[in-house]
């Protein structure tokens, strides 16, 4: 059986594509600035130190309160 030399050509041309387009993304991925990758990270120790915070604010708060004495 001969090779079907069209089919061929056009199997080449399709890999060329499929190379080029995984190149231009790549390219994209690596213009992206660092800290965009991190988003989810950031946030997550945004609302952990928000938590803290809040944690030590009312732990202040629970302090300055007065013990309430029995009236038994």
């Amino acid at each position: 059986m001969a090779p079907n030399y069209y089919l061929y050509e056009k199997a080449l041309e399709m890999r060329r594509l499929d190379l080029q387009r995984e190149m231009e993304q790549r390219r994209l991925l690596a213009k992206l600035p660092k800290r965009r990758r991190n988003i989810g990270k950031n946030a997550v120790y945004g609302l952990g130190a928000l938590l803290v915070k809040l944690g030590m604010w009312l732990k202040q708060i629970d302090q300055l309160r007065e013990p309430v004495g029995d009236h038994a």
